[in-house]
């Protein structure tokens, strides 16, 4: 009865096919000969690049038109950016389906609206001035972009979490061990004692170190793994250095991981941050597999918190040979953001 009523409301919208395409492909419309013109502007700016173990592209364009034989296939796509003046047919389409009237919206305003050509989908559409196209087209590309990631980062987080996030999880780990976490309930968790007795006063056991892992469907296609142990708290007037946490990290990988892994820090990236009052320092680099020849190998994450009772440190990494990389990327800065010291 509610998909009845839903369709009652929007009758349009059911008869739609479901949006079709990769989350990551970007269907631009717009006039053939102006895209000639901007291509090459569109592409520095909506293709931008997040390094993995190499460049990777964010988003992947592919430009399309109404005289194009492939426009029917491709604006059912999940993600379409329309570019037109206000006399564009399909500019004043999106619009509609946005509620917006074209005559009242000024050249450089960009929108959103859904459902446009296909169920679940998600049009950007761009005013561009007449007469001047290809300068308010280059002016709107930064905002669009900022609304394509940021729908996009929605999306991942959402996909990341269409099982829910591990409650108990978070509380067994502020109990036992003074940090909390959140991932969903479907990633492994792994408790291990290493050295000396690591849980709070009162806790029992030697336990002093948290691994959480998630390698489904396949450890052979995917692996999102977090590890988290602890040491003294930082002394006064002692700070957290990236040779001190590269250190760290590779005393861990033979110990703890199925394979050693060596480490490339040529292109890291690091920043010092605030966790509340507590400093923290994130430092990035590639991993690779140093016992085969199978060209192994993915980002990781090194962070270390100087919480007041103890000094942290997280190694987050990914595996992931035959996918694009970003959205799982940005399920494991999810995770690190979620940390916090209890």
């Amino acid at each position: 009865m509610a998909a009845v009523a839903a369709c009652a409301v929007a009758a349009s919208a059911c008869n739609k096919p479901h949006a079709l395409g990769p989350d990551d492909t970007l269907i631009v419309m717009a006039d053939s000969e102006l895209w000639q013109l901007v291509e090459d502007t569109t592409r520095s700016v909506l293709e931008p690049t997040v390094f993995t173990t190499r460049p990777e592209k964010r988003f992947v364009v592919t430009a399309t038109s109404g005289d194009d034989p492939e426009f029917s296939r491709l604006r059912v796509f999940k993600n379409i950016i329309v570019f037109g003046t206000p006399e564009d047919t399909l500019l004043a389409k999106a619009a509609g389906a946005a509620g917006l009237n074209l005559d009242g919206l000024q050249p450089g305003r960009v929108f959103e609206a859904e459902d446009v050509w296909a169920r679940n989908q998600r049009v950007t559409g761009a005013v561009l001035q007449a007469g001047g196209e290809a300068e308010s087209w280059a002016g709107a590309l930064p905002a669009i972009l900022s609304v394509v990631d940021g729908a996009y980062r929605e999306r991942t987080r959402r996909q990341m979490f269409a099982t829910p996030p591990d409650t108990s999880l978070v509380v067994e780990l502020r109990e036992r061990f003074g940090f909390g976490v959140v991932v969903p309930v479907l990633y492994d968790r792994v408790v291990r004692a290493v050295g000396e007795a690591g849980d709070l006063p009162g806790a029992a056991g030697g336990d002093s170190l948290v691994i959480l892992r998630n390698d489904n469907p396949d450890p052979s296609e995917l692996i999102r793994s977090l590890l988290i142990t602890w040491g003294p708290p930082l002394a006064e007037g002692e700070v957290l250095t990236v040779e001190r946490a590269i250190e760290w990290r590779a005393t861990i990988d033979s110990a703890h991981y199925n394979v050693p892994q060596a480490l490339d820090t040529s292109t890291s990236s690091v920043t010092h941050f605030l966790l509340g009052e507590s400093p923290g320092l994130e430092v990035t680099g590639v991993w690779r597999d140093e016992l085969t020849d199978y060209p192994a190998a993915g980002p990781f994450f090194v962070w270390m918190v100087g919480c007041p009772e103890r000094t942290f440190y997280i190694d987050a990494w990914l595996y992931s040979p035959d996918r694009p990389k970003y959205q799982y990327i940005l399920q494991l800065q999810e995770i690190l953001r979620s940390f916090h010291c209890a």
